[in-house]
């Protein structure tokens, strides 16, 4: 019977055993040390995937656990996030097994990304606009004069084509792709030029000065496919006022036109381009892209004065219409309120369109908190 007993005492500890769940002891750490001159942190431990950080010869890690070639590692980045991803095997050599920790603790939660900060920016450059109906207006004015003159201008008129940008973002950073941004932008441009009239007996000037502003709110969205490389997409609206100004001197007379109007609309925009670290929390960057907005309805207010002391006031929409010259030729005209519509010899008129659509290019610093 004893000797029964012994022969089942092997069997019932074996079953007692695996019946019995058996306490996982957890894995000890270890820590690496990166060997190559900069080593790449992966998304995956693959060496096609996305790098994360690129980190620096003779930088130590926590490496939690290894798969296959590659190990799992913590990174602690400047602005105390931590980030977690793959190293190869290569890249690092084992420093030291690090000790099991005596009681339980909370340690930091992995991240695939750094944690979330704030970005300001600060930016200036110049985009490319055509507001066709302002220049043709400009033209057209000249032009009709000549005929009424009876000979033309000097030369063309100054058209309006480069303007002038600033801008402010402020911006959320959610992850190392993306970023969240709320900006505003100021753009402006105007062109005064001078042409004359003349028959060598007879002088008179013509000064004209088309101008446009706008002031887009907009929000925006940056996307990084790459390191240091990013996608920009914005949609806002545009605060929008044009103006324009025909002014006439011969000797020590003058008159003028001038008008402003005003109006908004939405925009969008698109651009891509690159940031360069220049500081523990700065970069550089500097990027190109296409503005998208158009605009007509716009109304304000025209002003006529001359040498005598003469002033007239007119509220309307600013308009464009085609009029009928001295010489018979037909011309546009650019002017706010409906009086010149109702002169003689006018063919057709609309409202005139503003178009800011065009190429832009800007560089500026940016901040992060």
């Amino acid at each position: 019977m004893k000797k029964q007993a012994v022969l089942f005492l092997p069997f019932i500890i074996l079953v007692l055993a695996l019946l019995c769940p058996a306490q996982e002891t957890p894995a000890r750490p270890m820590k690496v040390k990166v060997t190559a001159e900069q080593a790449n942190l992966r998304e995956k431990p693959d060496i096609g995937s996305a790098i994360v950080q690129e980190i620096p010869e003779g930088t130590v890690l926590e490496a939690d656990k290894k798969e296959g070639e590659w190990f799992f590692v913590r990174y602690t980045l400047e602005d105390g996030g931590v980030i977690g991803g793959y190293i190869h095997e290569s890249l690092v050599e084992a420093v030291e097994q690090a000790a099991a920790p005596e009681s339980v603790r909370t340690t930091p939660q992995m991240q695939s990304a750094p944690a979330s900060f704030l970005e300001f920016s600060l930016s200036g450059g110049a985009g490319w606009t055509a507001p066709r109906d302002l220049n043709d207006g400009a033209q057209g004015f000249a032009d009709y004069h000549g005929a009424f003159l009876g000979f033309p201008a000097s030369g063309p008129v100054d058209a309006l084509h480069l303007a002038t940008l600033v801008g402010l973002e402020l911006s959320y950073r959610v992850s190392p792709r993306l970023s969240l941004g709320l900006g505003v932008d100021y753009f402006w441009g105007a062109n005064r030029g001078r042409v004359g009239f003349t028959d060598r007996v007879f002088l008179e000037t013509l000064d004209t000065s088309p101008s446009v502003s706008a002031v887009p709110v907009k929000l925006s969205v940056r996307f990084y496919p790459g390191k240091g490389f990013y996608i920009r997409g914005s949609l806002g609206v545009y605060f929008v006022k044009a103006g324009y100004l025909y002014r006439l001197e011969r000797g020590d007379t003058w008159q003028e036109w001038k008008g402003t109007a005003t109006a908004h609309r939405f925009g969008a925009e698109a651009a891509f381009g690159g940031d360069w670290k220049v500081g523990a929390n700065t970069s550089f960057f500097v990027e190109a892209g296409f503005r998208m907005a158009s605009l007509s309805g716009l109304s304000g207010q025209d002003v006529y004065r001359n040498s005598d002391g003469v002033t007239l006031i007119e509220d309307g929409t600013l308009t464009y219409f085609r009029k009928e010259g001295a010489d018979s030729g037909v011309y546009p005209l650019l002017f706010i309120g409906d009086s010149k519509l109702a002169e003689e010899g006018v063919v057709d008129s609309r409202q005139a369109g503003i178009n800011l659509s065009g190429m832009a290019a800007r560089a500026g610093i940016r901040y992060r908190f």
